[in-house]
């Protein structure tokens, strides 16, 4: 008898639900939703969030028996309810400018090296702590009016089930999470006064939180139990749809930013790594952890050149990216860009950078600004590979997913940079697999993680680094890694 189950994707433009039937996907539900752009701030209204996914799955519930539901979402952006569970405030996101001041006073008091022995993070204002203590200083909330705290994964579980609890991996997106004892810090969140009884309660990625409310069965129309599971942070999910449980292994999720997720055990150079704001997220398992290597700009940056320089080649052909891939060459260009025009992540971890375009002539054409456009992406994510080398965390092979993963010129331009092996997804929404892996052994598909992958993972195509080209493209580079500190003087 067939077994239906489903992975619910939370993102800051939109949520979908994937359905599985035993280990194949049969239907795709997709809804986008807004979020507020002013100045330094970016907030999205946690109800439109939670008014979307309840129609994703009140329609999903109505085409198939699904027995589980896993939630994997964006991370670090947080909710505050009062008593009554009504929002307090706009959920703010990483990219809101807001709690750099707050981020450094969270280094001063803890101190930058015990903070980063216990959360595996730097002080930094992406994180919710630093964004919390904000909005506290500023009086736009009342730590006194705050009854709950929640990411938006435990957010949506809580008006599922009733029941709080977060994955280890969103958890420690906080900044106030423990990753070695698996649990909030008293330590750093006593120093800020804010009880950890705000914090929905830790759990290991995979746990069931509860049962679909009795009143939400009612108003759906539906008689059966649906269990509601913490799957994790996008990110780490996505390493498991790629088929990344052991180290020297990562992920490369190919979207609007790039994140390279690499499978890590100890001992690895934990100061190296939250020095440079390599993350350190608990894993699938006690002594498995990924570490987040981090591009601001990846498919926005693609976008902006070929909207900027292709506007009208982008409504004329069938495909823009086969159309310009056919008009470059494979040997390095001239033209560099530093492609930090939404600032840089690791290893600067600058928001205020900013981009350029450099080495342009009478005789360069737009094309060449493409070609520099995706070479200048690998180069930034060549440095971030080597900074975690340092740390030592050596990199053998990388499965590509998301948006740019189909565009084989450029995973071949990847592995020629970088001088390592790339697969790439059969699917390019590697996260979707990754969840429903995640639900399976939940329910008891599959008894573990290996048999999952084993499965449902699969690759298209594998590309292997040319010698020659990597030799060229490092002469190039070695140009290219000093544009950073050039830059930062004409800001």
């Amino acid at each position: 008898m067939s077994r239906f189950y489903a992975g619910l994707d939370i993102g800051t433009t939109g949520s979908k639900i994937t359905i599985f039937e035993d280990t194949k996907s049969v239907k795709q539900l997709y809804i986008s939703y807004d979020s507020n752009h002013q100045k330094n701030q970016h907030t999205i209204d946690p109800k439109q969030i939670l008014d979307s996914v309840f129609k994703l799955v009140s329609q999903g519930l109505k085409l198939y028996p699904i027995e589980a539901i896993g939630i994997a979402s964006f991370g670090e952006t947080f909710v505050l309810l009062d008593k009554n569970d009504e929002p307090l405030y706009d959920a703010l996101l990483y990219t809101d400018a807001r709690g750099d001041i707050e981020a450094k006073k969270i280094e001063e008091t803890i101190g930058q090296n015990r903070l980063g022995v216990i959360t595996g993070q730097r002080g930094r204002a992406m994180f919710s702590l630093s964004k919390i203590l904000n909005l506290i200083e500023n009086k736009e909330v009342s730590i006194d009016d705050i009854d709950k705290i929640l990411l938006i994964e435990d957010y949506i579980s809580y008006a599922f089930t009733g029941k709080r609890m977060i994955d280890y991996s969103l958890s420690s997106r906080t900044m106030a999470f423990d990753i070695e004892k698996k649990k909030w810090s008293e330590e750093i969140l006593n120093s800020f006064k804010i009880p950890i009884s705000l914090f929905s309660t830790p759990c290991p990625i995979g746990d069931v939180v509860g049962l679909l409310k009795d009143s939400l069965k009612k108003e759906w129309k539906i008689e059966h139990d649906v269990k509601i599971i913490a799957v994790s942070h996008d990110q780490v999910v996505n390493a498991v749809g790629s088929g990344i449980i052991n180290e020297k292994a990562a992920a490369d999720g190919n979207g609007t930013c790039e994140c390279i997720c690499a499978c890590i055990k100890p001992p690895f150079n934990k100061e190296i790594l939250y020095n440079k704001g390599f993350g350190i997220v608990p894993f699938i398992e006690d002594n498995l952890y990924v570490t987040y290597a981090l591009s601001s700009t990846s498919g926005s940056l693609v976008k902006w050149v070929i909207d900027t320089f292709f506007k009208n080649e982008k409504h004329r052909v069938k495909n823009i990216y086969d159309y310009l891939n056919r008009k470059i060459t494979s040997y390095p260009s001239e033209v560099m860009i530093l492609p930090h025009f939404a600032g840089a992540a690791t290893p600067y971890m600058d928001v205020n950078a900013k981009g350029a375009i450099i080495n342009l002539g009478l005789a360069t054409s737009r094309y060449e600004i493409y070609q520099a456009c995706l070479e200048s992406l690998c180069y930034e994510m060549l440095i971030s590979i080597r900074a975690l080398k340092k740390a030592g965390i050596k990199i053998n092979y990388l499965v590509a997913s998301g948006g740019s993963s189909v565009n084989d010129k450029f995973l071949q331009m990847k592995a020629d940079i970088f001088n390592i092996k790339i697969y790439q997804s059969a699917i390019a929404d590697a996260g979707t697999i990754g969840s429903a892996i995640v639900v399976a052994k939940s329910i008891g598909i599959f008894k573990s993680y290996e048999e999952g992958i084993n499965q449902m993972v699969r690759y298209r195509k594998v590309f292997i680094p040319d010698l020659k080209r990597h030799h060229d493209y490092m002469i190039q580079f070695d140009k290219y890694r000093k544009l950073f500190l050039k830059m930062k003087g004409v800001r």
